[in-house]
């Protein structure tokens, strides 16, 4: 998933960017962030490229402003699904603003709990496949959040997914879970074997140890920045 700033200060694009890559380490989920400080930067882009899932906006800025880039995206673009968040110094919204549905509003200088909480409204609504991995087993439907996984391990038919005091089971396909989660934060180390990188405590050119004490075989080159 990816989701722009655009602000012409570059404290604020810097603290937001810091925050945003919390946000993603600690609910194991893989957002990429690109940064803007001028309006018809950004115009430029959106006209070239796939259009973010997410975009933090500055209302004043140098160039096209934040209303009339909210504007290009909901009616040239026709785009009303992706988020977005006016950011500004200013406590009152222009009326304008609201015809372009913004998600929400955040003030500056931006805090860090507001920023998560957005967010975390924002995985609500997305939720269920940049959040957690989904699996049935006997008709029923679980839930599992990708934090809370320390890897999936294949065995015959089933695959187990190991927590730190739990494993679950369902059967499956390696192969097919390994497409569901998301890019960057689980690695395949094993024909039989998945691993959320966020709990690799220790390897070798063997083997990984992980944070619960598992000791987990490697059939390829693995590096781990």
């Amino acid at each position: 998933m990816r989701a722009i700033i655009c602000d012409d200060e570059i404290s604020t694009c810097a603290e937001m960017e810091k925050i945003l890559r919390e946000f993603a380490f600690e609910k194991c989920i893989n957002l990429e962030t690109d940064v803007f400080y001028d309006g018809n930067a950004l115009m430029k882009y959106l006209k070239r490229e796939t259009v973010p899932a997410i975009l933090f906006l500055d209302i004043e800025l140098p160039g096209a402003n934040g209303v009339e880039i909210g504007k290009y995206i909901r009616e040239e673009l026709r785009n009303s699904e992706m988020f977005l968040v006016y950011i500004s110094s200013k406590k009152e919204y222009a009326l304008e603003l609201f015809q372009n549905q913004p998600f929400d509003f955040l003030v500056k200088p931006i805090k860090k709990e507001k920023l998560w909480h957005v967010m975390e409204k924002m995985f609500h609504i997305i939720g269920k496949n940049e959040y957690n991995f989904t699996y049935k087993n006997q008709g029923n439907t679980y839930r599992i959040m990708y934090k809370d996984i320390l890897y999936f391990q294949s065995d015959g038919r089933k695959i187990n997914i190991v927590k730190e005091n739990e494993i679950q089971s369902f059967y499956g396909k390696l192969s097919e879970v390994e497409k569901e989660c998301p890019e960057g934060l689980f690695l395949r180390i094993h024909k039989s074997c998945l691993i959320n990188l966020h709990y690799a405590k220790k390897i070798n050119y063997r083997e990984i140890k992980m944070v619960n004490g598992d000791v987990l075989d490697i059939s390829r080159f693995v590096i781990l920045d």
